[in-house]
């Protein structure tokens, strides 16, 4: 996925709710998201703080 189409989708689900500064991010497998690293043209969504 690209990143302008997966900023295009946290924007419309952050546009489907009321609330959004009180949802959390998570992975998949339940570990919250804690920093995006962008690296050789890739963004990789981590749970550690660099």
């Amino acid at each position: 996925m690209k990143l302008k189409d997966f900023i295009k989708k946290l924007e419309e689900i952050s546009r489907s709710t009321n609330n959004s500064d009180k949802i959390d991010v998570l992975m998949a497998d339940n570990i919250p998201v804690i920093e995006p690293i962008l690296k050789d043209d890739m963004v990789f969504i981590t749970d550690q703080k660099r």
